[in-house]
């Protein structure tokens, strides 16, 4: 709905489009009409609903969302932050693992504010394995220090509606809210600049 605020939904539609099932998307529209978050019009299998104040439904997002994602950190040497977010990327790619650059570094390409990249958070496909990941990139799975970590859910949901951008493929700007404000490290500071300089609301 973030992604589409003029849009009138039907709850089967809204069900598609996020990959859930009907009943989950109709609890979830009816929480939010409730909450003023979305604007009903019709009634029955004609009703459809709005989004008329996505400020709140993002803020509502980052309050409640949690996950507990598989983190690997690991150590790839290399001679400059871009250049380790290229060789990343670009690893993952010849290797056809499907995944969405998070965190600092993707905001750094989309917005910066920042110039020190010190750790790179890469979201993985859930199938994809982490060791095989690390071996393919050469890069050394450590305790701590680590300058890059991967990120996998249980599901692909961290790589939905992912963007192409500076030919590398970034998670999609409200994911990146939510994940970068939990980042402890200036993390608030930095969503507070991407919402305001990409987001807009």
């Amino acid at each position: 709905m973030l992604l589409d605020t003029d849009r009138h939904w039907h709850v089967a539609e809204l069900a598609k489009r996020a990959g859930v099932a009907a009943a989950l998307a109709h609890r979830v529209l009816s929480r939010l009409e409730n909450e003023g978050v979305v604007t009903p019009y019709g009634a029955g299998p004609a009703k459809t609903r709005q989004l008329t104040d996505p400020a709140a439904l993002l803020d509502l997002w980052a309050e409640e969302h949690q996950d507990r994602p598989f983190r690997r950190p690991a150590f790839l040497l290399s001679t400059s932050n871009d250049r380790l977010i290229d060789e990343i990327c670009d690893g993952l790619e010849r290797t056809g693992t499907e995944y969405a650059l998070t965190g600092t570094a993707a905001v750094a390409r989309i917005a910066p504010l920042l110039t020190n990249v010190p750790v790179v958070e890469v979201w993985l496909n859930a199938t994809a394995d982490p060791d095989a990941v690390c071996e393919s990139l050469q890069a050394q799975p450590v305790e701590s220090g680590p300058n890059l970590v991967i990120l996998q859910e249980r599901n692909d949901a961290p790589l939905a509606f992912r963007t192409r951008q500076q030919d590398k493929w970034i998670a999609n700007v409200f994911r990146l809210y939510v994940d970068v404000r939990r980042d402890p490290q200036r993390g608030r500071e930095q969503a507070d600049h991407l919402r305001r300089e990409v987001i807009g609301f």
